[in-house]
């Protein structure tokens, strides 16, 4: 039983694009709340800064007039009329600061005037006060109360080492936090806006890098043992993927190729098993053939001697005959002998001169034929059989003058191409019909009449040319046949000696 291939998963559950989308997504997420998160905080440090930085101005522009006021009152220059109290409620009464209270204290923290008259004279003793007194220096702080966050200030009334006290102010932080507040939701709008457009940016690229990918996917699909054309790959790109295109297109050339040297192979190995079996069944039907045939032609030339003349036209029939089934059983014995070579070096002049005058006298003594022979190979050296290369060649130019017309002409023509010494033989006689191209290499089939071909000799030549690693083709259209046989200008023969 055989093996079944391992099941493959089809549609993972993770695909590439999706891998892509997804890490692109956390990306952009991550970059939106980060990027979101610090504009915020820094939009807040801002504001925060410059909302101190304005209180800190009005407490610094305040503290002169404030000072000269106490020293007057100190002094008798003016008498307490208040002027601490218009400082508060000049204070209070800022359009441009949200001010929830002022307040002026002396050096022991008693309140010398406040925007609450209720605390006048009460005694402020909290954190603030005390560390700005003691230290001479601004203070502030953050105070999240009950009816809401405040920034709590605190500037001291100091010039030098003398003090008068410290001056306090309350500025709400609510209208600073209600805007923080909508810039977040503007914040996180304006994310989610980036978010959506950045992964759907994504999902864009993405698809366009996997499309690629899905297609190659689609053509290795279609590869299989015997379909190595896979589906056309729209354009080759300039990147990694293109690079993956182009070595799997490499591959089908090289998948392809070695299957054309398989089928070349397996058809040579079944030729060879053909031409062994056929050569030993034709050397024991030609061996018991030729014994009988041998008698005969005694008996034959026996009876030619007794009988009388009227009897020619007969012992010429039986002449004619047997002289067939020689010729019939000596390609036969010649076909059994082909996977055989005998490999030389020869020079491609000397070849074709020797082919084109046994060609000549073949022609001469059987056809009115005009003969053209032309050599445009320059000299050079090719490995060959050379007797069996002249029988195809001969055998060619013989088929050509039988399918020509009286004073035909037939033109043998030897050129070198792609690595190939080639030989054509072309004639302008009756040519081939289109339904006989597929079998007229084929052993015993035969386009001639009966008694005038065994279909043997195609069959030879084509065994010959194969076994020299060559190819032997033809074309034949408008009564026009050309043969062509193609040796490689390197190497040798199969099976051959060299």
């Amino acid at each position: 039983m055989r093996n079944r291939m391992p099941s493959v998963i089809k549609g993972p559950i993770f695909s590439i694009k999706l891998k892509f989308i997804l890490t692109a997504a956390v990306i952009v997420a991550a970059t939106c709340i980060t990027l979101g998160t610090w504009v915020w905080l820094e939009e807040k440090k801002h504001l925060y800064k410059e909302l101190e930085g304005e209180g800190k101005l009005l407490l610094s522009s305040l503290k002169g007039p404030i000072i000269n006021a106490i020293l007057y009152e100190e002094i008798g220059v003016v008498e307490d009329v208040g002027l601490l109290d218009n400082f508060v409620e000049e204070i209070v009464g800022n359009k441009q600061l949200p001010i929830i209270y002022a307040f002026i204290a002396d050096n022991g923290g008693k309140v010398l005037a406040h925007s609450d008259y209720r605390q006048f004279g009460a005694l402020s003793n909290d954190p603030l006060t005390l560390t700005s007194l003691a230290d001479g220096a601004y203070g502030k702080r953050i105070v999240r109360a009950d009816h809401g966050p405040f920034l709590d200030m605190a500037m001291p009334l100091r010039v030098s080492e003398k003090g008068w006290g410290v001056l306090r102010i309350a500025i709400s932080l609510i209208p600073l936090e209600d805007h923080l507040a909508s810039m977040k939701m503007r914040v996180l709008l304006f994310s989610g806006i980036f978010f959506f457009l950045g992964t759907g940016a994504f999902y864009i690229v993405g698809l366009k890098m996997s499309r690629p990918l899905q297609n190659l996917a689609r053509a290795m699909t279609q590869v299989n043992h015997d379909f190595l054309d896979a589906a056309p790959i729209p354009r080759v790109r300039n990147d990694e993927i293109g690079q993956l295109q182009e070595s799997f297109l490499e591959m089908l050339q090289r998948l392809k190729q070695s299957e054309r040297e398989r089928q070349l192979a397996l058809n040579q190995m079944i030729q060879n098993e053909k031409l062994a079996t056929i050569g030993k069944l034709v050397a024991g039907v030609a061996h018991e053939v030729n014994n009988p045939l041998a008698a005969i032609s005694t008996c034959i030339f026996n009876i030619e001697k007794k009988l009388p003349p009227e009897f020619d036209k007969n012992i010429g029939t039986l002449k004619g005959g047997m002289s067939r089934i020689e010729t019939i059983v000596r390609q036969l014995v010649d076909f059994s002998r082909v996977s055989e070579l005998d490999l030389q070096p020869v020079q491609t002049e000397a070849f074709f001169r020797e082919a084109s005058e046994f060609a000549q006298m073949a022609i001469k003594r059987r056809h009115n034929i005009t003969f053209i022979n032309t050599d445009t190979c320059p000299p050079t050296t090719i490995v060959v059989d050379k007797p069996k290369l002249h029988q195809v060649i001969l055998n060619l130019i013989i088929n050509a003058a039988d399918a020509s017309p009286d004073g035909g002409t037939i033109e043998y023509l030897t050129y070198c191409s792609d690595g190939f010494y080639c030989s054509a033989i072309r004639d302008y006689g009756t040519g081939i019909d289109p339904g006989d191209h597929d079998k007229i290499f084929e052993l015993f089939y035969t386009t001639k009449g009966a008694g005038e071909g065994s279909g043997i000799g195609l069959a030879v030549c084509k065994s010959i040319v194969e076994l020299h690693t060559g190819e032997i083709l033809f074309k034949s259209n408008n009564g026009e046949t050309t043969f062509i046989v193609k040796i490689p200008l390197q190497g040798g023969g199969k099976d051959g000696r060299a």
